[in-house]
């Protein structure tokens, strides 16, 4: 037995409407806008000049073209490797939930790739424990809702996650190397700040957020 077959026969579906309703809530891009919008939020109180700002921003929207529409637009379109749920062989296997759809390629997962950049490169800038920990763990608890809603393969969700680290790292070193030459080095020794110059006040805020937007797919769940 492969690999993919093996975690796709472990992880995929189950007989609980709860996880059914809670996974779909979880890996809808909408579901996260706010959060999205609070970690921008963080960025713009956090860094004193525009340049310093923009700089961050375009890091990460790189960052997601670099991951995200890169492997839409390019390799899946290369490789059209199925879904799981799309694919003859299996496709009898894979338990689905009727209202979650999905279109296109499986090979590599986007999502993974996403959401582990933005969780490499925000470890690296912010600098905050807590907040990183947080970030993997959102990263991989979205990784396992494609597997047990079988639109991808372990190995699509495998190589997202190496090249979203990949291009976290690329990316952080790009604007480090930026924001040297613009700015002075930084190292707060505070209680109240990360050695980067982030408010844990702030970061609190992020955590907050991410909390809410649990609860909101817990609610999405008994709606």
């Amino acid at each position: 037995m492969s690999m993919d077959m093996y975690f796709l026969q472990l992880l995929n579906g189950s007989e609980s409407l709860f996880l059914d309703r809670f996974t779909v809530a979880f890996t809808s891009g909408y579901t996260w806008i706010p959060f999205y919008v609070i970690l921008g939020l963080l960025i713009v109180k956090n860094n004193k000049t525009m340049a310093q700002i923009m700089l961050i921003f375009a890091c990460g929207i790189f960052g997601v073209l670099a991951s995200g529409v890169f492997c839409d637009l390019v390799v899946k379109p290369y490789f059209m490797q199925l879904r799981p749920c799309f694919d003859p062989a299996v496709s009898h296997m894979v338990k689905t939930v009727s209202e979650y759809k999905v279109n296109g390629y499986s090979f590599f997962s986007s999502q993974a790739a996403n959401t582990m950049s933005l969780a490499v490169f925000f470890t690296f800038l912010v600098r905050s424990k807590l907040l990183s920990a947080t970030l993997f763990l959102w990263s991989i608890v979205s990784c396992w809702t494609s597997l047990y809603l079988g639109v991808h393969w372990f190995s699509d969700i495998a190589f997202g996650m190496l090249w979203g680290m990949f291009i976290g790292i690329l990316v952080y070193f790009i604007f480090y190397k930026i924001f040297r030459k613009m700015s002075p080095s930084l190292n707060y020794i505070s209680t109240h700040y990360t050695s980067t110059g982030y408010s844990r006040t702030d970061i609190d805020m992020c955590l907050s957020m991410m909390a809410l937007t649990l609860m909101y797919c817990l609610f999405r769940v008994i709606i």
